[in-house]
């Protein structure tokens, strides 16, 4: 991992992403709405395809998403952050990078990308405050993951 750091997190990013993936399917069962952020990508990427097309051209863009978001991460946000590197630390890391991404999401990308015609208010408040939560908790899923994951040592630790 220490060694790595690139190829970790593309292996961090992969697995972070299809993890919070499965949860976002999962979240009815808690009474939350249910994320299916393959869905809504290919509705943007291939609008006028099939729905079997529009699933998997926006999950293939999706979970691009996730690993190149983790490779950002990694490679600028991470070194930025002064906690310690400690498995509480870079969960607590992924945690924040898990809200920035939720923020930016219910403050621009739902508005502004997904719903453009659509009046769903500041911060997609029009859309019920079950959303939001289920935005935030599924970036959180993901930024848990993430943190778990790509736990390099500290540079001070390497032989």
């Amino acid at each position: 991992m220490s060694e790595h750091r690139v190829a970790a997190a593309l292996l961090a990013g992969v697995v972070a992403t299809h993890i919070a993936t499965v949860i976002g399917y999962w979240m009815p069962g808690i009474g939350l709405p249910q994320l299916d952020w393959n869905r809504v990508n290919g509705l943007i990427y291939t609008p006028h395809a099939s729905q079997d097309i529009q699933f998997l051209s926006g999950g293939i863009f999706h979970y691009a998403d996730g690993v190149v978001f983790t490779v950002m991460y990694a490679v600028t946000l991470y070194p930025l952050l002064r906690w310690r590197s400690s498995p509480m630390g870079n969960v607590l890391k992924g945690l924040l990078f898990g809200t920035v991404l939720a923020t930016i999401s219910c403050a621009f990308m739902t508005p502004r990308v997904y719903y453009p015609h659509a009046d769903v208010g500041f911060f997609s408040h029009n859309l019920g405050w079950k959303l939001i939560l289920a935005v935030y908790l599924w970036h959180w899923v993901y930024g848990l993951h993430l943190g778990v994951l790509f736990n390099p040592r500290e540079d001070t630790q390497r032989a």
